[in-house]
């Protein structure tokens, strides 16, 4: 296996998204949870917008995962984290997470960021980060994004409930929370310069505005 590139995503990386869309989706059924389904031109749009990580074994697709604005920009998630059964086991995963969380962190410093996962070790991931769980109510009201779950199996829970519980767990960092930030900078210390750089050589001119 040759070094793995992680980078944020771009036009040239489109003709992966069929494989991207297939490995979530077959990561859902092994796990028997239920995750909310994007759309070709969904993810294409993500990749084009500088809102995607992706990671490649030279032109083998590794992993990705992608970053969303919800409610004015003051709340983001961090989404579809995937790595291919092969590449597993070797802290892609990690890598993919600190390009999206730090991505997100510098492109809109003062937003919250949260995530709704079903996976042990996504939860682990964003622990490590900073996040905290949290309750439904805690995260964006903004319809658009829980108006994504409607993809998922699990969606007639969300709706007996009210919108206050499903088989996700809701995970939030708060730039507020002094602690949050502490252990997130900890987290990333190690690799914090080499992927600012990348992620401002992939926005040479400053981020665009959304």
């Amino acid at each position: 296996m040759s070094e793995i590139d992680v980078m944020v995503a771009s036009d040239e990386h489109l003709r992966y998204v069929d494989e991207i869309l297939k490995t979530i989706s077959d990561a859902a059924k092994v796990r028997g949870t239920g995750i909310a389904k994007r759309n070709p031109g969904y993810v294409k749009q993500k990749m084009r917008e500088g809102k995607a990580v992706i990671a490649l074994d030279g032109e083998n697709f590794a992993g990705f995962s992608y970053i969303e604005t919800w409610g004015g920009k003051h709340y983001v998630t961090t989404s579809g984290l995937i790595v291919k059964d092969e590449y597993r086991g070797c802290g892609l995963s990690r890598r993919i997470k600190h390009m999206t969380f730090t991505l997100a962190r510098m492109r809109w410093p003062n937003a919250k960021i949260f995530s709704l996962t079903s996976g042990a070790a996504v939860m682990k991931l964003n622990t490590d980060h900073g996040y905290v769980p949290v309750t439904f109510a805690q995260l964006t009201d903004d319809e658009t994004f829980w108006k994504g779950c409607e993809g998922c199996i699990n969606h007639d829970i969300l709706v007996r409930t009210n919108r206050r519980y499903c088989v996700c767990t809701g995970m939030l960092y708060d730039p507020e929370r002094a602690r949050s930030v502490r252990d997130a900078d900890e987290e990333v210390a190690k690799d914090r310069a080499s992927i600012e750089e990348k992620i401002r050589a992939r926005f040479p001119d400053g981020f665009p505005e959304d």
